[in-house]
């Protein structure tokens, strides 16, 4: 960023306005340019589990300013790009497609009009963009725009103005740009700017706002689509997270350079390797082969030998990260394995009434100590397909992805896997065509970035929200300071809700504590009474297809959604009705709840 008044909390920097979002501060509108151009030393994240799964070298933390009175510059700030260029007057409507040489600034440094009848009024962004399925990002063509349908194709000296007309209301088609040189005076409205055809005798430009091609080097012939600005579907960052727990590590490749690695000097001394400065090397390789009890062979060998482990970039599987988690979470023993960031007991039920959960319940784990790290690995755009616009640092030799690492506290409940199935054999056939209807859906993506809607997929992510939004009224956090994380592979179930924030410390223990079976069951007994009303009933319980693509059933934000930050699926894949049923049929809870029902009544 180019000073502290443009900021932000750097955890926020990965998701949700990660590299190739678009920033919103102030009257500005900026790109934030792929990690490749941000400072060169960082401080680095240790989670070996996560970068090995991820194919790179090293997780690095975004840059900080840790003192008020620290001087903003190329070794704290991110580079940031004006997206998009093209802006206009609020004033007198005037377009420009803005430039550093030529712009205007005022005194903070933002664009204002270059009319001086204006008196520096801070230009707009225009509100439309083009994108494509690639992932890539351009201003949308103004001029082809204001001559598109008129007689005279091109105009040599362009004066654009952006108009409105409010006889024709307020939809975009009462918007237009309009040409207002003597000698052409075409103008063009809005109302089919977000068509299909609407770009479509505009070529894309295989670029992102911070970079530039020759028009003789682009290949991208992907379709351009004009999207708002804060679209939703602008940017899908793609973020995966990993928990620090005490597992067996199973290396592949050198287990020296594994070793070294650890070591503070490791990246000074990749560095002068690059740099070809044999003094430098000497002496690092001198410092670390004594750090280690090695020979100076040892370590030459390690990072610059063959024998080297290979590691290739690559956007990690959920599932894969969490078997290791699952493993411990779900261990007899996980109050042995305590660690620095680490430490959990299994919640004792024996004395509490649990009104029958404990029928699908095997147990509770209490996370007292919890620490998440979450790596940056790319974004897409338009819709979610599998063109992921990879961060360039995970290309390089020395490869790493941008990451943060925080801190909390949670609640871990691992279902009875048998129950569930068996429940499954069994289950009513109206919900079976609900969630093949899901299921149908779910398999007319082309991204593999939302899991199979399987029955205990459903179960458990329907669950883990209900939860959320009633933990949030009794544990004194917000539900935006809640997460889930959902464990429904083979042979797993269970779920884990926690709060991660950025204090080294983790959090007061507000959540751990209902977790404690005379607070957790009453809680969920709640939840799952609550979610048999919605104030957007019937529609929403009648209704199918809900949000996104379809790909929700009998969930809207009155019962069940919850914040985005909180979700790691989109708010997608929820189904309030597999567990609680409906006057026709019962859920998976149906007779929990009414047998406790009739023993309070």
């Amino acid at each position: 960023m180019a000073d502290s008044n443009r900021a932000y909390r750097s955890s926020q920097l990965i998701s949700p306005f990660g590299p190739g979002s678009i920033i919103e501060l102030g009257d500005e509108s900026l790109a934030l340019a792929d990690p490749i151009y941000w400072p060169k030393r960082l401080e680095e994240i240790k989670l070996e589990r996560l970068s090995r799964e991820a194919g790179v070298w090293a997780l690095k933390k975004p840059p900080v300013i840790k003192n008020k009175r620290d001087e903003v510059g190329p070794y704290n700030a991110l580079m940031t790009v004006r997206f998009p260029k093209w802006m206009f007057c609020p004033r007198c409507k005037r377009m420009e497609l803005w430039k550093k040489e030529t712009g205007k600034l005022n005194a903070d440094g933002i664009p204002v009009c270059a009319n001086n009848s204006c008196k520096q009024k801070v230009l707009a962004p225009m509100r439309f963009v083009a994108a494509c399925q690639k992932g890539h990002l351009q201003d949308i063509p103004w001029v082809y725009w204001a001559h598109k349908n008129s007689r005279q194709k091109t105009c040599e000296n362009p004066e654009l103005y952006f108009l409105s007309n409010p006889e024709l209301g307020s939809g975009l088609d009462a918007l237009y740009v309009e040409c207002k040189n003597p000698e052409c005076g075409s103008k063009n409205s809005l109302k089919e700017i977000m068509s299909q055809t609407g770009l479509a005798g505009v070529k894309c430009n295989d670029t992102q706002p911070w970079e530039y091609k020759d028009p003789a080097e682009r290949q991208c012939d992907e379709q351009l689509h004009v999207l708002q600005r804060g679209a939703s579907n602008l940017y899908y960052s793609i973020v995966r997270s990993a928990l620090d727990i005490p597992h067996s590590e199973k290396s592949a490749g050198n287990q020296i350079y594994l070793k070294i690695k650890e070591s503070n000097d490791f990246e000074s001394l990749m560095t002068a390797l690059s740099d070809g400065k044999e003094r430098v090397i000497n002496a690092y390789v001198e410092e670390i082969a004594e750090e280690f009890d090695l020979t100076k062979e040892q370590v030459l060998n390690a990072v610059t030998g063959k024998e080297k482990e290979q590691r290739t970039f690559k956007v990690p599987k959920d599932e894969d990260l969490r078997v290791a988690e699952w493993d411990v979470l779900s261990s007899p023993d996980i109050a042995s394995k305590e660690t620095k960031t680490f430490k959990a007991k299994v919640a004792d039920w024996a004395n509490y009434p649990t009104f029958g959960f404990d029928s699908v319940i095997k147990r509770v784990v209490l996370l007292d100590k919890l620490r998440e790290v979450r790596a940056f690995c790319g974004f897409e755009r338009v819709s979610p397909s599998d063109n992921v616009v990879s961060p360039k640092t995970a290309l390089e030799n020395r490869s790493w992805l941008p990451a943060t690492e925080v801190y909390g506290e949670g609640i871990f409940i691992e279902m009875d896997n048998s129950v569930i199935n068996t429940w499954e054999q069994h289950m009513p056939q109206e919900l079976k065509l609900r969630i093949e209807k899901l299921k149908k859906h779910h398999t007319e993506l082309s991204s593999t970035y939302l899991p199979v809607p399987s029955v205990k997929f459903l179960v458990l992510h329907t669950l883990a929200h209900l939860l959320i939004r009633q933990l949030s009224f009794e544990s004194g956090y917000s539900s935006g300071s809640l997460r889930e994380r959902i464990y429904a592979d083979d042979g797993q179930a269970g779920l884990l809700i926690y709060t991660a924030d950025g204090d080294s410390e983790g959090s007061l223990g507000g959540l751990v504590q209902q977790g404690e079976a005379n607070r957790l069951f009453p809680a969920m007994l709640a939840a799952l009474e609550t979610a048999y009303w919605c104030s957007n009933d019937p529609v929403c319980s009648e209704k199918q297809e809900l949000g996104i693509m379809g790909l929700n059933q009998a969930a809207c934000h009155s019962c069940t959604i919850i914040s985005e930050t909180s979700c790691e699926n989109n708010n997608l894949l929820l189904d309030r009705k597999i567990l609680i049923g409906t006057d026709n049929y019962e859920g998976l809870f149906t007779k929990i709840i009414n047998n406790a029902q009739q023993e309070f009544s």
